[in-house]
């Protein structure tokens, strides 16, 4: 089984102009439409069998529809997750909602967010996802709509797990873009932290570099994501079967330790 653990949808409605704002903000093209129909398709292209669908709460008014959003999309194929606005003083009800209809995990984007992820007002909205048994997905690293703040460092995430024992932890991009050096020194085996492999198909990571944060942090705690539609799923499945690695270690990262996180 293939499961990527990081791709993106919106409502059809709203999803082609969702996705022009935000590559016009981000100044990032992207590679095909933000619909459910739209990731099937490429899913099925590329051999891909379950997608996690990663959902962004920006306003507080947004927390009922992307709850909603996530239970009509929440499928056999689309596994979709939940999300709150870490400051809103609805969050810790809707990370009881998250549960309440058994979606698997929520996803923060401290950046657009706009937030720190190692705030500590933040963190009974953790301590709560941790006591869920809820998966937490974080944007890590640099963000092209906000390239000159860093609002989920290594040293952010590392505080996270230190006061999180057993918080389920998945960092994105490898653990953070533009940050594979420090990725490598900094969190590299890790426990309780999963990485992604969400836009690595990209020059700003070089396939060693890759390979020595899969061999310092371990392939049973790698993730294959692909960030759709930003990029497609074939994109970093490609660079996944480019790095020499064993084919035991390709199915660990491709689906094993997905299924094993999501409990499938």
């Amino acid at each position: 089984m293939i499961i990527d653990f990081h791709t993106h949808i919106f409502p059809d409605r709203i999803a082609d102009a969702v996705m022009e704002k935000l590559s016009a903000d981000a100044c990032v093209e992207y590679h095909a439409p933000a619909k459910a129909s739209a990731l099937i398709q490429n899913m099925d292209r590329a051999g891909v069998d379950k997608s996690v669908v990663l959902n962004v709460a920006t306003k507080e008014s947004q927390h009922e529809n992307i709850l909603r959003f996530a239970k009509q999309t929440d499928s056999e194929r689309l596994i979709a997750f939940g999300s709150v606005l870490p400051f809103s003083v609805s969050a810790l009800e809707y990370v009881w909602k998250i549960s309440d209809e058994e979606l698997k995990g929520m996803k923060l984007h401290p950046p657009l967010q706009r937030c720190d992820a190692d705030d500590e007002r933040i963190f009974p909205v953790y301590d709560l996802a941790r006591a869920l048994n809820l998966v937490v997905v974080f944007h890590s690293g640099w963000d092209p709509s906000y390239p000159n703040e860093m609002r989920t460092s290594p040293q952010m995430l590392l505080r996270i797990l230190e006061n999180f024992p057993g918080l389920k932890v998945v960092a994105a991009h490898l653990g953070g873009l533009h940050l594979a050096r420090e990725i490598y020194e900094t969190l590299a085996g890790k426990a309780g932290l999963y990485f992604d492999t969400a836009f690595t198909a990209d020059p700003w990571l070089d396939r060693e570099m890759f390979r020595s944060i899969i061999r310092r942090h371990g392939a049973d705690r790698i993730l294959f994501g692909s960030d759709y539609p930003w990029h497609l799923p074939q994109m970093e499945l490609e660079l996944i079967d480019s790095l020499g690695i064993s084919d035991e270690e390709k199915e660990l990262i491709l689906g094993e330790n997905a299924a094993r996180l999501l409990g499938l």
